[in-house]
């Protein structure tokens, strides 16, 4: 489902296996190519809410993204997590002033909202997240920073790092006075609880290539 040619043009990217289309429009500066690099700039009609927006520099080694917004529905991310029968609810909303990748992270900040965060394996009562923010800039090369959940029956204070290696996690899980029962023993599955019933976490994984 693509027009235009490769200066300029639209198209629909399937992601997800096939849970979520967005649509992309482009347009891609020829002058650039002279130098060495390529810039684009994604500028979706108005009608496209959500769709990809921002600029693009890509070179031989390095990638620069400048005012970067996009949206996501969180169904497309879980349906790309090898565990079996996860489901989640919500949207991602993902935004960046700038951000410079050479090998390492450069500089620039990257947010991460998931709005309306839910959670749910087979057997378990969904989790209610609430707002989930990642506020992240850079540090040693990678993206560090906190990571927050409010306004759900699951409380999350935290800090999340994201870099070449893999990202890591550091967490403190803290249930709502209006959790359930069933939503404390989901906890409890993912250490020991205190005597608050929160939940402390530190998770690390390497980024497949």
């Amino acid at each position: 489902e693509s027009e235009g040619t490769l200066w300029r043009g639209r198209s629909t990217i399937v992601v997800g296996d096939g849970v979520a289309r967005i649509p992309v429009a482009w347009q891609l500066d020829p002058w650039s190519l002279a130098t060495g690099e390529v810039r684009i700039m994604l500028d979706p009609p108005p009608d496209s809410a959500g769709a990809p927006r921002g600029h693009i520099v890509l070179a031989a080694d390095r990638l620069r993204v400048e005012q970067l917004a996009l949206r996501l529905p969180a169904a497309a991310i879980a349906a790309r997590i090898p565990v079996p029968g996860l489901r989640a609810g919500g949207e991602f909303e993902l935004r960046t002033e700038e951000l410079a990748i050479a090998g390492t992270v450069e500089r620039g900040t990257l947010r991460l909202d998931w709005h309306g965060a839910r959670l749910a394996v087979p057997g378990q009562p969904t989790l209610d997240l609430g707002t989930v923010t990642a506020a992240l800039s850079t540090r040693e090369g990678a993206l560090a920073g906190p990571l927050t959940a409010r306004g759900g029956t699951i409380r999350i204070d935290g800090e999340t790092t994201l870099g070449p290696g893999g990202v890591r996690l550091v967490a403190r899980f803290v249930p709502e006075a209006v959790a359930g029962a069933a939503e404390r023993t989901v906890l409890a599955q993912l250490g020991t609880p205190a005597a608050d019933g929160s939940v402390s976490i530190d998770v690390a994984r390497t980024l497949r290539r």
